[in-house]
């Protein structure tokens, strides 16, 4: 097998001896060796080799120093379950760098502790009473942490051997700089198939056909719609006095400030004029006219208040984030429920127009496409049609296209990461729910000096990813292909 070949060659490689003689090592304790020891209790096995709740506990108290307790049991199963997995896959790379002969020698061990910080003196020198402390505050003994040392080395060694080969092209390294490099602007039209329902034929005889043999289904749109469609809650008008509590005008505090206020608006005194003269929210200048505000809309203090007064009335003072503030209550809209059997049939004839609206949706996202070749703009008319407008993103990088909507479309991003000009996209992008037309308005191509200037710094960094990416897709296939039981699971 090839990989097992590299890996032979890796073992005993100069250019990764040296490699590896370079890395500094952090220090960074996470016991995933096999010098746990004995124990009657077996976590998993792999490959016959056991792995104990000794060694499970250790983990487990290791990432505990490292990330803290777990905040509920879920998150305790996860992290439990993330060490089991841990310790699984290293038993496993061990098996396979023992068998391909990697070994560790005293000296690469020693390396490794020499450059551990916590283990130096003053003067930089690596000392033995600042060793012994820290394996002890850390509940480790010499050779135990030694083994695990040794184990670390190995893994990183078996990953060194198995991503040797792994090497970026030319070609793939200029593709990858000009994409990630290129700058663009574009404008977009999205248009909704729900904007298109209402243009979708649906004749009384679809519909009571669909009717009849649907009804679990237009039952299950009803409920999934409740909250949002069908379940109004209850609503008031409301104009609004904000004083905040970091605001002090002279000797009077924002609270005597906002008991004037409601004094004087109990007196009848006009409310919105007193809010343009006292009101620091953002309605003053409106009279504190805050629109007519659904139940959710407010805070649970505020909705209190406000639904326990009297329309015409103005609530006690109420203390927010914002500050403290009054109300003063128009009218009121009851809470409704609107039962199923009075939409049912256009629930219906939703969901049959759904069904064929595609047709329509891609007719009219080719018209406006069509308007647009010829005028060099999106036509205005025809958008209002739909009521859908045009927008145009900010400077974006054709490898990052994070424009809300723009990503939808795979296929569309595609095209953007390989555009050599700019201007209109000659095709309908369909995306979940909808579909986009597009011209690239602004394009900014890294030039050829640009790549040769940083192109060994992108290679490096392209080199790094790939091989780490080759590594895990090793690791993932090597613990498929190996015998695997987990006898516990949290």
């Amino acid at each position: 097998m090839a990989v097992m070949e590299n890996i032979r060659a890796g073992a005993t490689n100069p250019w990764m001896k040296a490699v590896f003689a370079a890395i500094v090592l952090v220090f960074v304790f996470w016991g995933v060796g096999g010098a746990g020891g004995p124990t009657n209790t077996t976590v998993a096995e792999v490959n016959g080799k056991r792995i104990t709740d000794t060694q499970f506990q250790r983990l487990m108290r290791q990432i505990s120093r490292s990330q803290g307790d777990a905040s509920s049991d879920e998150e305790q199963a996860r992290l439990a379950q993330f060490a089991i997995d841990q310790l699984i896959q290293s038993e496993l790379m061990l098996q396979t760098a023992a068998e391909n002969g990697i070994e560790v020698s005293e000296d690469e061990i020693a390396d490794y502790l020499w450059n551990i910080e916590e283990f130096k003196d003053s003067r930089g020198e690596f000392s033995q009473r600042l060793y012994k402390k820290n394996l002890k505050r850390l509940g480790f003994n010499q050779g135990r942490f030694e083994q695990q040392i040794r184990d670390d080395i190995v893994l990183f060694k078996l990953r060194q051997a198995v991503s040797n080969g792994v090497r970026i092209t030319d070609g793939q390294l200029r593709r990858q700089y000009m994409k990630s490099q290129t700058k663009m602007t574009i404008k977009m039209v999205r248009i909704p198939d729900s904007s298109l329902l209402d243009d979708v034929e649906v004749d009384a005889g679809m519909l009571a056909a669909f009717m009849e043999s649907n009804q679990a289904d237009i039952r299950a749109r009803y409920e999934q719609d409740f909250k949002r469609l069908y379940k109004k809650s209850r609503k008031a008008n409301l104009h609004q006095i904000l004083v905040k509590t970091d605001a002090v005008e002279g000797e009077i505090s924002p609270r005597e400030k906002i008991e004037s206020v409601l004094a004087k608006a109990r007196a009848g005194e006009d409310f919105a004029t007193l809010a343009k003269e006292n009101s620091q929210g953002l309605a003053a200048s409106n009279g504190g006219n805050i629109g007519t505000m659904a139940e959710e809309q407010l805070s649970p203090s505020v909705a209190a208040a406000v639904f326990k007064t009297e329309p015409g009335q103005i609530t006690d003072v109420i203390t927010t984030n914002d500050g403290l503030i009054i109300m003063k209550v128009g009218a009121i809209i009851p809470a409704e429920t609107i039962e199923f059997d009075s939409v049912s049939a256009d629930i219906a004839k939703t969901i049959t127009a759904e069904k064929n609206v595609g047709s329509i949706a891609q007719a009219y996202a080719e018209r406006v496409l069509e308007s647009w070749k010829t005028s060099g703009a999106p036509d205005e008319a025809i958008l209002a049609e739909q009521g859908v407008v045009a927008l145009e993103t900010p400077v974006f990088a054709a490898a990052n296209p994070t424009f809300p909507g723009l990503s939808d479309s795979k296929k569309l991003v595609d095209m953007l990461t390989k555009a050599e000009e700019a201007g209109l996209i000659q095709e309908v992008f369909p995306v979940a729910g909808g579909r986009i037309v597009a011209e690239i308005t602004s394009l900014d191509l890294p030039s050829d000096e640009e790549y040769n200037e940083d192109k060994s710094r992108i290679g490096r960094l392209l080199e790094a990813q790939a091989k780490q990416e080759w590594v895990q897709t090793w690791e993932q296939d090597l613990t498929q292909r190996a015998n695997v039981v987990q006898h516990w699971r949290p």
